[in-house]
């Protein structure tokens, strides 16, 4: 038994070590940037440089949240300077919304960065809001992470606080020149975010690392024969149809129909950044490169909700995205750091570039 422990241990801070010393590699790791070049530079280029900028602006949040040295490193070597909430929302909105500010204060999820040069490299955005993922020693963010499950994130204060901030910024500045960016539970928290504005017709542009796709549905369908998944996938179906004719004239297909044909019309596409590794991101693969939104509901409607809450809102259903894929990591520690931030970092990995789509462009 000590000797297992002791191998645990080892292994433990092992890895921990490894964590760190390619997370520092990533920090001092700063690309070229060519000031007003994009008309010389090809997609994929700009989409690296893209990947780079924001990946570095969610590590920033990443270290401020902990508290690490020179934090600030990361977003000024990006020539962007972090703008404080207070000057982003009016005196009302900061009262209206002052619990769910201190909720931020509290925590720390999320930033909004302002860009300080006149010469943005890649097509880089004036305004970014950057958000981390899950810290595990925190309380709130497990729940926040329990929520994407059972697909409640949308009445979260952390999706409540950022969609102010977010609609703030728009209204000052114009969609245009406003970008979110998110890694793990961030990343969802910006995806759901986007969609909603989306739906508006704003199209926010959205760099979203390490989506997770781990909603209840998912979940079962990764536990359960594959043979029996129609069975089950026809049971959830029935049962939610049954459920949204019985309370309301309306069925939640018919709104999940409308909002998914609204997104296409609208083209709004969102940067995903998929690790083929990855277990709680690489069904985004699946997702998109089988079958089409026509043939499989599931690709507009996620069912296994709707049997158990009277109301949801789902992140992960949208008919158009860029997508980045990488399978890098080969060996047995780069299948446990599947999931981290700083994989997007490395100049080696430029993955697969290529634009997925549900359904026709209308």
């Amino acid at each position: 038994m000590a000797g297992v422990v002791i191998w645990g241990l080892l292994g433990y801070f092992g890895y921990n070590y490894y964590h760190n010393w390619r997370k520092a590699a990533a920090k001092e790791n700063v690309p070229r940037m060519n000031p007003n070049g994009n008309e010389w530079q090809d997609d994929e280029t700009i989409w690296i440089t893209k990947r780079f900028i924001y990946a570095r602006l969610v590590y920033g949040i990443y270290d401020r949240f902990k508290r690490a040295e020179r934090y600030e490193e990361w977003w000024t070597a990006m020539q962007y300077q972090r703008v404080k909430l207070a000057a982003v929302l009016s005196e009302d909105e900061q009262e209206v919304y002052k619990d769910a500010l201190q909720y931020e204060r509290t925590h720390k999820y999320f930033g909004v960065f302002q860009l300080t040069t006149n010469s943005p490299p890649a097509n880089a955005l004036k305004w970014v809001v950057a958000i981390r993922g899950t810290d595990f020693s925190r309380t709130a963010d497990l729940l926040n992470n329990l929520s994407i499950v059972f697909e409640q994130l949308n009445s979260a204060q952390l999706t409540t606080i950022v969609e102010v901030v977010v609609r703030r910024l728009v209204a000052q500045h114009g969609y245009q020149s406003v970008g979110v960016t998110g890694h793990s539970l961030g990343a969802a928290v910006g995806l759901l975010v986007c969609r909603r504005l989306a739906l508006e017709r704003c199209l926010v542009e959205g760099h979203f690392f390490n989506p997770p796709f781990a909603h209840m549905k998912s979940l079962v369908q990764r536990l359960i024969p594959r043979v029996l998944e129609p069975t089950s996938d026809s049971v959830c179906y029935g049962i939610a149809r049954l459920k949204s004719v019985l309370l309301d004239g309306d069925t939640a297909f018919q709104r999940a129909k409308r909002e998914f044909k609204t997104l296409a019309e609208a083209r709004w596409y969102p940067y995903l950044y998929v690790n083929e590794y990855d277990v709680l991101c690489n069904k985004y693969l699946k997702h998109f490169e089988h079958g089409s939104a026509d043939d499989d509901p599931e690709k507009y409607f996620s069912s296994f909700p709707h049997i158990i809450f009277w109301e949801t809102e789902s992140f992960h259903l949208f008919p158009f995205a860029y997508l980045n894929t990488i399978r890098r990591e080969r060996h047995i520690i780069g299948r446990f750091t599947a999931h981290k931030l700083r994989i997007w970092l490395r100049s080696d990995v430029p993955g697969r570039f290529q634009q997925v789509e549900l359904i026709q462009r209308p």
